[in-house]
């Protein structure tokens, strides 16, 4: 006997739609896999096997062969079990032949007949729409996230007997069994936003550098700020995010997709609608916070796209690892090669670090700070120059003085600072329109020179800018960008002057 199962796999953050033959023949008991299966497919076969026995079903004493197509494609980081068995048990004349036409099968099996959830579900159900096909089962578990792709018929299975008492029974008593699932109002997409976990009001004094991170979330700009221990750096990072515009559905798509590859979604409420905050510890490994593995599998920058990927005390990550950030930091992506595969994840985000000023803290106060000349040269050029020169805005933090603590000032909320971000990020989705560009930071040397145009003034203070700072053209592009962003804040059409030199003052002094 011989049957046909169609189900889906992950390959970095694209998909595809993979075929399942199986054939009973005679010859010596045994399940061969053929078709570059992995370990994990190929453990499989004796969870299937036992799945199938204690839901009565024992395997005739013949050869299985089980064939994944396309054979070419290592399919290394997946499970087919339950789709596997549905087409063992077509071969074994329990299921009719024609039971999964025009569907896919997702799941994996316990040893007691039981489905539990698989990785990657939402990206491979639109890859299955995109196909033609409108019908998936699936895991119970793994049904809400599916149910965010519309026009498509998810059906959520527990248990394998429930699977069979699904096919065999007739059209009409089908929905009885197992209900389609509906996406319930809480994972519908909303482009309203909840009051941010940390608010700016909270935070007293510091406004230089409230003013900085707002134009960090109003362009997209990297920031890094150095302060003393206790100044509040790693309480304002946690503020950006409640400034930050809403997720629109495309990002928020894009982001549960990747969350879906990495196995992170919470199954009650799938679909996510909040821009992420990580902050990794400096002990973090280089396939963590990159992304890697024998098969690729995103890292805490990938995580962090379309948010913010905080790295507080950042002359202690070690040097190698934040080498590894050039290329992610200026392409927007991380490319992870392997032998058998490879794989591109987005890496869209906002770099916010944090440092001390030196080992103790406490420079340039002479009465505070223990540290040599040589200790605090070494602490600093533990920072890696091509990292330095992919940050946008240094901002210097200062101890937050007495005055402001005991008078409790009002200060403005991150309600307030979001709606101007939000105004300031509306225009530049006007002036990048069409291009794929959502912010000024994103922009290429193309669309520098289309929006960044310099008036003959600016162009001579650039000219003296350039040596004077010690400029690279990498930095001058960044400068012109945060330029950008400030006279957009100030709602002029042209980079002037002032935007220029202010854009200057935030760049790295000596």
């Amino acid at each position: 006997m011989f049957s046909r199962i169609l189900s889906g796999a992950c390959l970095g953050i694209s998909c595809y739609l993979m075929q399942i033959e199986v054939d009973i023949s005679s010859g010596l008991p045994a399940m061969i896999m053929v078709g570059s299966p992995g370990n994990t497919i190929r453990e499989g076969a004796d969870r299937i096997r036992a799945a199938l026995r204690n839901c009565g079903f024992y395997l005739p004493a013949c050869r299985i062969t089980v064939n994944f197509t396309p054979a070419d494609v290592p399919k290394r980081d997946m499970i087919a079990d339950l789709p596997v068995a549905a087409g063992i048990l077509i071969c074994m004349d329990v299921l009719p032949p024609d039971s999964f036409q025009d569907c896919i099968i997702l799941g994996e099996l316990s040893l007691d007949g039981d489905i539990r959830p698989v990785k990657g579900v939402l990206p491979i159900v639109e890859e299955a729409k995109k196909q033609g096909v409108r019908t998936v089962i699936l895991p119970a578990e793994n049904s809400a996230e599916a149910s965010i792709v519309e026009g498509m018929r998810i059906i959520g299975v527990r248990t394998l007997r429930q699977l069979i008492d699904w096919t065999i029974a007739a059209p009409q008593y089908k929905d009885r069994i197992i209900p389609p699932a509906v996406p319930e109002p809480s994972m519908l997409f909303s482009s309203e936003q909840d009051a941010p976990e940390f608010d700016f009001s909270s935070v007293y004094g510091q406004h230089s550098i409230k003013h900085v991170l707002e134009i960090a979330a109003s362009g997209g700009h990297n920031v890094l700020m150095i302060g003393p221990p206790g100044s509040g750096k790693s309480m304002l990072a946690k503020c950006v995010p409640g400034i930050l515009p809403p997720l629109t559905r495309e990002e928020s798509l894009e982001l549960t997709r990747i969350y879906s590859i990495a196995g992170k979604l919470d199954s009650e409420h799938p679909l996510l609608q909040k821009r992420p905050f990580l902050s990794p510890h400096h002990s973090v490994s280089r396939a963590a916070l990159i992304g890697g593995g024998m098969v690729p599998s995103p890292g805490q920058i990938t995580l962090a796209h379309r948010g913010i990927l905080f790295l507080d005390e950042l002359p202690e990550f070690p040097t190698e690892l934040l080498n590894m950030l050039r290329e992610p930091l200026e392409e927007k992506k991380v490319t992870i090669t392997r032998a058998g595969a490879s794989a591109v994840f987005p890496a869209n985000n906002i770099l916010i670090a944090a440092a001390n000023p030196c080992p103790c803290g406490y420079y340039p106060d002479m009465n505070r700070c223990t540290c040599t000349q040589p200790q605090t040269e070494h602490y600093r050029n533990k920072i890696p120059g091509p990292i330095l020169d992919r940050i946008d805005l240094y901002a210097d933090v200062s101890p937050v003085k007495i005055k402001d603590l005991l008078e409790y000032p009002e200060e403005e909320s991150s309600e307030v600072i979001r709606s101007r971000v939000i105004k300031v990020r509306q225009k530049q989705q006007e002036r990048f329109d069409g291009t794929g560009i959502s912010c000024n930071a994103d922009m290429g040397t193309d669309e520098i020179a289309k929006f960044c145009i310099l008036g003959t003034k600016e162009k001579e203070f650039v000219s003296r800018l350039f040596n004077k700072l010690g400029l690279t053209a990498r930095s001058y592009h960044k400068l012109l960008k945060t330029a950008r962003t400030i006279a957009d804040m100030q709602d002029s059409d042209r980079i002037l002057t002032e935007h220029i030199a202010e854009a200057a003052a935030y760049r790295r002094r000596n």
